[in-house]
């Protein structure tokens, strides 16, 4: 069901995106054609299309065909979309303060190693928080570990009659 939603939704992003960059292209208002322009075809243009392919060609096929749609597939085809959607934040942002409506001041932006810094120490942040919540709080319960395989690891925790015991101790 959740691979079906996000085909769904991929599909619905693509319509949306389309129809927001035909509206833009068949409206050749200058200004806003100068930010299509450094989009599709200028230096902004393999964050481009490096969004359409993360959000539209690698996940569609995946999550379209049947024999694709597997657990790995729809892991691959998600963060394929987290990619894709980071970019298309940022192209929302920088193209359009780089052609602001006042010509003489027009620039490109490229970020700074500080703000490369910030990017990678965000996610290392987010990779520490999520190993120290596994590891205060298991991804698996214990109880369906020990229903799913006959017996629990040595170590681990079981519950029997109420009575929490742990494995290495009783030697159960």
């Amino acid at each position: 069901m959740g691979t079906v939603l996000l085909l769904t939704m991929s599909m619905i992003w693509f319509y949306f995106t389309f129809a927001e960059y035909l509206t833009t292209w068949y409206g050749n208002e200058p200004i806003e054609k100068a930010v299509f322009q450094s989009k599709v075809s200028g230096p902004y243009s393999p964050m481009f299309w490096g969004m359409v392919i993360c959000c539209f060609a690698i996940p569609m096929p995946i999550l379209a065909f049947k024999r694709l749609r597997t657990i790995t597939g729809t892991v691959i085809a998600s963060i394929c979309i987290v990619a894709g959607m980071w970019l298309e934040r940022f192209l929302i942002i920088v193209p359009t303060l780089a052609h602001p409506r006042l010509t003489f001041n027009w620039g490109n932006y490229t970020p700074t190693w500080v703000e490369v810094v910030l990017l990678v120490g965000t996610f290392g942040y987010f990779v520490l928080l999520y190993a120290v919540f596994t590891k205060l709080f298991p991804i698996v319960a214990v109880w369906e570990f020990k229903e799913g395989r006959g017996s629990a690891p040595s170590g681990a925790i079981q519950h029997k009659r109420g009575v929490l015991k742990t494995a290495m101790v009783t030697g159960d």
